[in-house]
């Protein structure tokens, strides 16, 4: 086995502890059995786009990585409901220097999505075939 194989392997079986810590560790961790169940079940990119969808409901990308989240937000968390749209800057109401900027902001909060949805979907890059 490679060591690219085997970090890989690594990877599927742990969360990173640098990556992650506190609450966010807590539920990552909490969803590897749901998890091992869908890659034997063949549904593992749905399972990883739902626990996703999940994480981002308990940690907003706009809330800072190293911030825990209130009890109060947690418990507020409904898994069945919709998840909002961020809302798009309105070109009309802006002027055009305020208008760049809130797309800006909108395209780095778009670039955060996608990073932290790299760093989880990273355990899955080769398949069930590594187990």
């Amino acid at each position: 086995m490679s060591w690219y194989v085997s970090l890989t392997y690594v990877s599927k079986i742990m969360v990173n502890p640098g990556a992650f810590r506190g609450l966010r560790k807590e539920f990552l961790l909490g969803e590897k059995e749901t998890y091992s169940t869908a890659i034997k079940g063949g549904y593992e990119k749905d399972a990883l786009m739902n626990i996703q969808r999940r994480y981002f409901k308990r940690f907003p990308i706009d809330l800072p990585h190293d911030v825990e989240p209130s009890n109060e937000h947690l418990a507020s968390v409904n898994d069945d409901a919709a998840d909002p749209e961020p809302a798009k800057p309105n070109k009309d109401e802006l002027s055009a220097e305020e208008y760049e900027k809130e797309l800006a902001k909108l395209e780095e909060r778009q670039k955060l999505i996608v990073y932290r949805q790299g760093v989880c979907h990273g355990i899955t890059l080769f398949g069930k075939n590594v187990y």
